[in-house]
């Protein structure tokens, strides 16, 4: 097994369920550590509950399949889709948009008055532009900030 950093492990980072080959790079790995030391880490260390991972690292081939952006952070592993237990989304992202500094942060498929819907999408990068917006669940439209309702 090899760790990324205490709470986080390179199989949760490259796990995927389209059954295609997902292997990253030695460059993809050091980014995955960086996004790990930091946000994974101070969001799991601020919370002190896991921090459950639905997407990190995708090979081109596997962010094809699950129609990510062609242009997409988890291609180079400097992003990273979470959500943490016992917490809203929406309260993870504000807490992190108030405390954290990073690259792009995505409150995404949230359902207004439901709190635990959709998950977290941050990235952290070389020139970080501290860009937050919200998605919300059946719209293709991104929102500035992070935001209850469009």
């Amino acid at each position: 097994m090899v760790k990324l950093s205490k709470h986080f492990t390179l199989d949760e980072l490259t796990r995927t369920s389209v059954g295609l080959a997902n292997v990253p790079s030695g460059e993809v790995v050091n980014c995955l550590r960086t996004v790990c030391a930091h946000v994974l880490e101070p969001v799991r260390e601020h919370y002190g509950r896991p921090v459950l991972i639905h997407s990190g690292y995708r090979s081109a081939a596997v962010n094809k399949a699950v129609g990510g952006s062609p242009s997409s952070q988890h291609m180079q592993g400097e992003a990273v889709d979470f959500h943490v237990s016992g917490h809203t989304e929406y309260d993870v992202a504000l807490w992190i948009s108030e405390n954290l500094d990073y690259d792009q942060l995505i409150l995404e498929d949230f359902v207004p008055g439901i709190g635990a819907s959709g998950w977290v999408h941050c990235s952290f990068a070389r020139r970080n532009r501290g860009n937050d917006l919200t998605k919300f669940r059946g719209s293709k439209i991104y929102y500035p900030g992070i935001v209850l309702s469009p």
